[in-house]
């Protein structure tokens, strides 16, 4: 079979990052590109080897056979440009994280893309060790998940935290919540992100809890019946009993040493051809596209489920809102939102000045 042939919308920092995973992956070709500046347009194009570029996506969409979108843009500029790649008639869309501000964008993107696989995010969901322990966990082999820690001290709940939120309804069976009970750091009346912290009671019985104060552990906990699982993100751990039974004491688990290679999260070393290395999970999302187009299998971390952290993360707030009481599920308000960071909302050479980007991007290749 031929590759998937992949559009990307936004030729940056990150949308170059996201096209060398695709052309290093043997099932997909980077073929088409799109961006409203002419110079991360021209370069991106020079380094990927295509003949001509687009200013306008739409044009993009309109003259190009792609299988795959990615569009990687700022927040504000995600909704429009998702749901017009679904409209297009796209195969699958592959977007950034955060996915939108508002419950209602995140509606419209999900909806938009019912009848395709949607992605959403660089996200440590992808990792493919979470899915071991997921898989030994279906099997039984742990017993049943009862609790779930989130060691997550980020300023940003819906930017950065909303990695931590995926995985943690990931080992939830991505269940339905029954209640929400929560706090924010800085102020609540605001919308913008910022750190939050709470309760998440699901339908199945599982209750989570989100820790967003600094402290020696981050990561997150899985408690099962007979094991436990820990990961901070660059390292996994599994204990468990050897015989199945429920343990009295933490000394009656074994680690199961050597299971799970490292995630290899802040590599920046180059490869032979003078490119930066891809991360781990960049690599492992572009698997998950791909095996939901051969496959007909969800992404790893599909739109609906970053829809789905948003709305945690929202609840949160308003529970601090309306003085910690619970918030049920789902939220009535579809206009309710979180405002990320200028830096994710916006164009990034905008935000944080042309030199400091022409280094970041310039990165991608050994000068």
């Amino acid at each position: 079979m031929a590759p998937y042939r992949v559009g990307v919308i936004g030729c940056g920092r990150k949308g170059t990052g996201h096209a060398r995973a695709y052309a290093l992956y043997p099932d997909t070709e980077v073929v088409a590109a799109a961006d409203s500046d002419p110079d991360n347009l021209a370069l991106f194009c020079d380094r990927f080897n295509l003949e001509k570029g687009y200013g306008d996506y739409r044009e993009m969409l309109e003259r190009e056979d792609i299988d795959i979108a990615a569009p990687i843009l700022p927040v504000v500029a995600h909704p429009e440009a998702v749901i017009a790649c679904a409209e297009a008639g796209v195969r699958a869309i592959f977007c950034e994280k955060p996915m939108a501000c508002s419950l209602e964008e995140a509606d419209r993107m999900v909806e938009a893309c019912r009848d395709i696989p949607f992605a959403a995010g660089d996200a440590y969901r992808s990792f493919p060790q979470l899915w071991d322990v997921k898989a030994l966990i279906d099997a039984g082999e742990i017993g049943p998940v009862r609790t779930i820690n989130l060691y997550q001290p980020t300023d940003e709940i819906s930017g950065g935290g909303c990695q931590g939120l995926c995985v943690m309804n990931l080992f939830a069976g991505d269940g339905d919540i029954d209640w929400v009970s929560g706090w924010v750091r800085d102020d609540p009346a605001t919308d913008a992100d910022q750190g939050m912290g709470g309760c998440v009671r699901y339908n199945s019985g599982i209750e989570a809890f989100v820790h967003c104060q600094p402290s020696a552990r981050n990561g997150i906990e899985v408690i099962c019946a007979s094991g436990v699982f820990f990961s901070d993100w660059y390292t996994f751990r599994l204990w468990r009993t050897a015989d199945g039974n429920k343990p009295t004491r933490f000394d009656q688990l074994e680690e199961d040493v050597g299971r799970f290679p490292d995630s290899g999260i802040g590599d920046r070393s180059y490869d032979a051809d003078g490119w930066r290395v891809p991360g781990f999970r960049n690599q492992s999302g572009v698997q998950s596209i791909v095996d939901a187009l051969d496959n007909g299998t969800p992404p790893a971390c599909p739109g609906s489920v970053m829809r789905d952290a948003l709305e945690v993360a929202i609840a949160f707030r308003e529970s601090h809102r309306r003085e910690h009481t619970p918030v049920h599920l789902p939220l009535k308000d579809r206009s309710l939102r979180i405002v990320p960071k200028d830096a994710r909302m916006y164009n990034k050479k905008e935000v944080q000045g042309a030199e400091w980007y022409a280094d970041q991007i310039g990165g991608w290749t050994r000068s």
